[in-house]
């Protein structure tokens, strides 16, 4: 018997993937990009040595970030696809083992973000032939890239394999991967703070991968104490991820089936459900309410955990401020946290109504809901509608609150005529963001098998592609300064960046989210009854 017959079936079934060879091109692409315009952006008159290390941080700090996300994406889904569509019992069926299925499944999602990542590391070698940057700090960072990777996609496995919902399993294996990157470094500052002792803080940093980013920087593990256990550190996240690994592969041949819940089980489920839900007598109130009002809405709302969850995230930001405030009130009056909170707020609530929106038709489509529903007399223009109302109900009112928010630190800021503009821009901008990330999303989820996948399109053209824009466009303006005598254009100066960002972003809603909102109005009935095709298909 082949010896794991998965990772070879995997394997071959991802080589025939397009993705698999243009993932790779973008990523040394998108390098030379970040590298170029860090070049532009360089001190005249630097030495090339400076130059060096000012083009291989950046390199280096993208090529860290993309290891944190990119496992995690490739991941958090595979087996609980799996789970889903009930293919992963068929495969229990067989000799086959858990760390079988574990480990196949690890290399075809990997296989593409790693190629992704190793096209980025001869982009990131460029800077050596500068100088200024040692060959230490070049194989560090390569090290730590190639470990950072290896536990987002570890945890990415392990929460895939405790999940059966693919957003579910998304956003925890984002939230562990921030807790030990992000979460035990604060936590540790908190209480060394608190207790006026920093003898322990390195033990807070010891399992962070931003912890070894940092100290793969010869002049950062300069600064001393903190940073003698960067060795020790990349041993045991390495540990880590085989640790979550082996966690999967046991986990995962036990939680394929679905098994009938006990007694207390079913007790506490009720209990949790009259807590989120009501009492019985109040949901079929709510019920008949939405039924008559829309019974798609009713399909779309009736979960009402969902619209907890955000404002429990609302609720956690509230605490934390209130901590800060009554902590250090001085550093959080300030612009830079007033700025920081609102963009933090800002993507969290993008980044939710993407997936929202994106996720109940591109579900109801896979499952042949959406063609029984068109079966009804329910016509298309009450399913929109009833979505519609479904994502206003949860996101109108956290809107409201971000906005009445964001108009706070506003005031704070009034006399300030910069920043005034800066925050009514962004205030324009995240609600014109907010609408066509549901439309798009909408129609981006009707178009595809996978909501996650959805959510990642609507959110590259409407949330990505314009920075990408501006960028470009603020390249040519430097380049032009640099070849002209007199610098760069009057009208640049000012105001005009900021007002070039938001038409941008304003033109780049318009043109996705009326395409969107056409199609859905005509096109929705022809996709929705379309059958997907098969994954034979669509890799040949």
């Amino acid at each position: 018997m082949t010896f794991l017959p998965i990772v070879t079936r995997e394997l071959i079934e991802a080589s025939r993937r397009r993705g698999t060879y243009w993932l790779r091109v973008v990523a040394a692409a998108a390098g030379l990009g970040i590298g170029g315009f860090v070049l532009l952006l360089a001190r005249k008159g630097a030495h090339p040595g400076e130059i060096g290390m000012y083009l291989f941080v950046p390199l280096a700090i993208a090529c860290f970030i993309y290891t944190h996300l990119m496992g995690v994406v490739r991941t958090a889904d595979c087996l609980s696809e799996e789970k889903r569509e009930g293919t992963l019992g068929l495969l229990f069926l067989t000799d086959l083992k858990g760390y079988d299925i574990v480990l196949g499944k690890l290399a075809a999602t990997s296989l593409n973000a790693f190629y992704g990542m190793l096209a980025l590391f001869p982009v990131m070698a460029i800077p050596l032939l500068a100088g200024g940057v040692a060959i230490g700090d070049f194989w560090r960072v390569v090290l730590v890239s190639t470990n950072t990777l290896f536990l987002s996609l570890a945890i990415g496995m392990f929460c895939s394999s405790i999940s059966r919902d693919e957003r579910r399993a998304m956003v925890l294996a984002f939230v562990m991967l921030f807790v030990f990157t992000a979460g035990f470094p604060i936590l540790g500052a908190l209480m060394c703070q608190s207790a006026q002792n920093w003898t322990f803080f390195p033990a807070f940093l010891v399992l962070s991968p931003g912890y070894d980013g940092f100290g793969a920087f010869e002049g950062i593990r300069k600064v001393g104490s903190p940073f003698t256990y960067w060795k020790l550190s990349v041993i045991l996240i390495h540990a880590l991820s085989w640790m979550f690994l082996a966690l999967a592969c046991f986990i995962v041949p036990r939680t394929w089936q679905d098994k009938a819940r006990s007694a207390a089980a079913q007790k506490r489920f009720d209990k949790m459900n009259r807590i989120e839900q009501g009492s019985p007598g109040a949901q079929r109130i709510r019920r008949r309410r939405l039924l008559d009002l829309n019974p798609f809405y009713w399909l779309a709302a009736r979960d009402g955990k969902r619209n907890a969850a955000i404002w429990g995230f609302l609720g956690i930001g509230a605490v934390i401020w209130f901590i800060g405030l009554m902590v250090s009130p001085t550093e959080w009056r300030d612009p830079v946290a007033y700025v920081w909170t609102a963009l933090i707020v800002h993507t969290v609530l993008k980044l939710w109504i993407a997936t929202e929106s994106s996720r109940r038709f591109s579900y109801d489509r896979q499952s042949g809901a959406l063609e029984l529903l068109l079966a009804t007399p329910l016509s298309v223009k009450e399913i929109l509608r009833g979505q519609w109302l479904a994502l206003e109900r949860k996101f109108a009112l956290p809107m409201l609150v971000v906005l009445i928010v964001d108009f706070v630190f506003l005031m704070a800021q009034r006399h300030e005529t910069s920043a005034v503009y800066v925050w009514v821009a962004g205030m324009v901008v995240f609600v014109a963001d907010m609408l066509a990330l549901a439309w798009v999303g909408m129609w981006r989820g009707l178009n595809s098998r996978r909501a996650n996948r959805a959510a990642l399109a609507a959110i590259a053209r409407l949330l990505i592609f314009p920075w990408l824009i501006w960028i470009v466009f603020s390249i040519a303006i430097s380049v032009s300064a640099s070849t002209n005598p007199n610098g760069a254009p009057d009208w640049w100066d000012g105001h005009f960046p900021l007002v070039t960002w938001v038409v941008i972003a304003l033109g780049v809603n318009l043109l996705f989210g009326l395409p969107a909102i056409r199609g859905l109005q005509t096109q929705f009935r022809t996709v929705a009854t379309t059958r997907f095709e098969t994954k034979g298909r669509q890799g040949s």
